[in-house]
């Protein structure tokens, strides 16, 4: 198992052997990275240590283990395209205008995009729209479903966690609330943990969710705790992950969790490991996970 790790670097990481490559080309210094998993491509995001950037910020597609990425150019936020060969950007055109624009791994461009706020944060493309962050950096930032093409609104609500299929799902004050976009019923589920609001990654075929209901204070403590639970939409129903809730080091950094391609979850916590739904157990891989300023991952292909 191999996964993308945005060290400065990055580096091409395998569970057991450690280290296999660090690609050439990509930039170094005080400049920080992160990456996204694009079906099964990886793009990675350039940005400056302060954290105001009055620039946006360089987009890059990871080619191979020996070869430099290729730019897309520069956006304010990146999001994976539904058919796992393209991104969607908010790109700046102006001082005062951006827009938002499909773009193929290969840097052509689909059309001329349409206008966007330069504040709108762009989270995930899907069959049934694209998900938004409306007034991101904002306090009254909002969630929206949206026609691309149109720019017209297909749901709203002040917190979408994720869409992925015909199924999206909200965030609510006691509990969550499943949403059957074909029909817009809606399905009110009871949270199996409590704490901040969940991270929240579909499977790559959309039919299992996981849900992080990880704490970086528990208790009120410096103490951090993950807490990985599995939605399945065909229920729906929950599945606690097994051993968990543990305490982790890496809540923040240099951790994270991804799907592979057979279906697996894996998580960097010290260590990559795997966990097939319905294990008693995690694989553990034998290389320690580098140190460093670094989170999240992107397992390849």
């Amino acid at each position: 198992m191999s996964a993308l790790l945005p060290t400065i670097g990055p580096t091409l990481f395998d569970a057991d052997r450690g280290t296999t490559a660090t690609p050439p080309g990509y930039p170094g210094g005080d400049l920080g990275l992160s990456v996204l998993r694009v079906g099964k491509h990886a793009v990675l995001t350039v940005y400056p240590p302060a954290t105001q950037s009055t620039e946006p910020f360089g987009i890059l597609v990871y080619t191979g283990p020996a070869s430099p990425p290729r730019s897309l150019g520069r956006a304010w936020s990146v999001a994976p395209g539904a058919d796992g060969e393209s991104v969607w950007l908010i790109r700046q055109d102006t001082p005062d205008s951006c827009r938002l624009q499909r773009v193929a791994l290969s840097g052509a461009e689909f059309g001329h995009g349409q206008p966007a706020s330069c504040r709108t944060q762009v989270r995930a493309g899907t069959p049934r729209g694209l998900l938004i962050t409306i007034n991101a950096d904002a306090a009254e930032s909002t969630d929206a479903l949206i026609d691309p093409e149109t720019g017209r609104t297909v749901q709203q609500a002040p917190r979408i966690l994720g869409v992925a299929g015909d199924r999206m799902l909200l965030d609510g004050l006691t509990d969550l609330t499943l949403v059957d976009l074909r029909d817009n019923s809606r399905q009110q589920l009871s949270r199996p943990a409590f704490g901040r609001t969940p991270t929240v990654l579909p499977s790559r075929d959309g039919g299992i969710w996981a849900l992080d209901f990880g704490n970086p204070a528990y208790r009120g403590t410096s103490t951090q705790t993950r807490d990985l639970w599995l939605l399945r939409l065909d229920g729906p129903d929950w599945e606690h992950v097994a051993a968990m809730p543990f305490v982790s080091e890496h809540l923040e950094r240099g951790g994270g969790f991804d799907w592979s391609e057979d279906g697996d979850l894996v998580l960097a916590d010290g260590v990559l490991a795997a966990w097939h739904p319905g294990e008693p157990q995690w694989r553990m891989g034998k290389a320690a996970l580098p140190t460093g300023d670094w989170s999240g991952f992107a397992v390849l292909p």
